[in-house]
């Protein structure tokens, strides 16, 4: 019996990609300084469980054919919306990671009990949250618009953001979840027409 855990993503890349984004999180992190208000603790907290219920609960009531569900996911899409909007709310660097470790640890209880799986964790606060993060850094806090004093050009500066977002976050899905953590977390075999 082999131990070998066959992956779509090479582990190599997905090492180095982690390292690099891990390194990245940890120096927008010391050179912002984030001061989260408990008020923002309180968004980021209920934000985050309720990107979870949206995609845990809400997104896995909707069925879909098998061929569509690579394409559209009804449970990663609605997990993104609510983040996006609790990111907004909050506007600081350091609330997409946090938001995205409150979605995991939520989720894993809802799928795993209280004993979760850390690969999730990396991923989702590596991922998903840093994306946000980085938004929010180069916005300089007005992600979405949210914040701006003139409403000339918000609904199209939300498309351009929103979509830069969306197109960074359509890669984690295939590549690093199904790709490379499913495998080894449930020994899924990949199927690489499917990633």
């Amino acid at each position: 019996m082999s131990l070998v855990v066959q992956t779509f993503t090479p582990i190599p890349v997905v090492i180095a990609y982690f390292v690099v984004a891990g390194i990245v999180a940890v120096f927008l992190l010391l050179r912002v300084k984030p001061k989260f208000t408990t008020l923002d603790l309180t968004y980021l907290g209920i934000g985050g469980a309720m990107a979870a219920v949206a995609d845990h609960f809400i997104g896995d009531l909707i069925f879909l054919p098998n061929g569509i569900y690579p394409i559209v996911n009804p449970p990663v899409w609605f997990r993104l919306l609510v983040l996006f909007i609790t990111v907004a709310v909050v506007r600081k660097v350091g609330s997409g990671i946090f938001a995205a470790a409150v979605f995991d640890l939520v989720g894993d209880i809802i799928h795993f009990g209280v004993r979760g799986e850390p690969l999730w964790l990396i991923e989702d606060m590596l991922t998903y949250g840093l994306y946000l993060d980085l938004m929010v850094y180069f916005t300089k806090g007005n992600i979405f618009g949210v914040g701006e004093t003139t409403s000339k050009g918000v609904l199209l500066i939300s498309i351009v953001e929103g979509g830069i977002l969306g197109f960074v976050s359509s890669f984690v899905h295939p590549i690093f979840t199904m790709g490379t953590i499913a495998p080894i977390v449930f020994g899924r075999i990949f199927n690489a027409q499917a990633v």
